[in-house]
């Protein structure tokens, strides 16, 4: 599958610089001009990479990145002319993966944008169009919005995603949550974390996709051929 880049960027000579070479790598790539158009773009099209203006219209790229929450969505380079150190540092704490200043060189900002795509593959796991991120410890839905789990929801969805389709049984995942208050737990505790995750992963009509295993446990069955993403 091809990447896909996002090139926020409202001077139109580097935006359409930037599609063009990005499209002769083999990536597809797509030109936007504001915080707005990105804020409608971001769901629709599934970003693996954005590459960040910071100085937008309508938009403080750096304040726009925190609100997004981008870098927990996908790879994030800010490209930009402010080059201080201020500025430098706020964009990666907002969530940047890199930080480019202009002028850009073209061979550079593949290679990074190369890096942070081999970084973030390798840890986030894809099922339905749903991402788990166990480094941060996050679910994401189809559409891009986060889920809230609970440590314990959270540690079960990642035990059951990295053995994707194995059924692994109660035992076993009551050890996933063994860290937990002593008083907490019972032998109902995993299937009360099992329903309340169904519940929270319902999305568009469709069930969550984990399914009963009678007399063993739990698995998660995906519709899509799971992948790392």
């Amino acid at each position: 599958m091809s990447t896909i880049v996002l090139v926020v960027e409202d001077a139109p000579e580097i935006r359409l610089m930037l599609t063009s070479f990005l499209r002769e790598e083999g990536m597809v790539a797509h030109g936007m001009a504001t915080g707005g158009e990105l804020r409608a773009g971001l769901a629709a099209l599934r970003p693996d990479i954005v590459l960040l203006d910071i100085n937008l219209p309508d938009a403080d790229g750096i304040a726009l990145a925190r609100e997004l929450r981008l870098g927990e969505q996908c790879g994030l380079i800010f490209v930009t002319s402010r080059d201080s150190d201020d500025d430098v540092l706020s964009g990666l704490e907002a969530g940047g993966d890199d930080y480019i200043s202009k002028p850009i060189n073209l061979r550079t900002l593949l290679a990074r944008i190369r890096s942070v795509l081999r970084r973030t593959k390798e840890s986030v796991i894809t099922f339905d169009g749903w991402i788990l991120d166990p480094v941060r410890r996050e679910l994401f839905r189809p559409d891009g919005s986060m889920v809230k789990l609970t440590s314990g929801e959270f540690n079960i969805l990642a035990a059951l995603a990295s053995q994707m389709t194995r059924p692994l049984s109660r035992d076993f995942l009551l050890d996933v949550i063994s860290n937990r208050d002593p008083r907490e737990i019972s032998e109902h505790t995993v299937d009360n974390l099992i329903v309340r995750l169904r519940r929270k992963m319902q999305y568009d009509g469709t069930a969550a996709p984990i399914a009963t295993v009678r007399g063993v446990g739990y698995a998660l069955m995906p519709v899509q051929q799971p992948a790392r993403a």
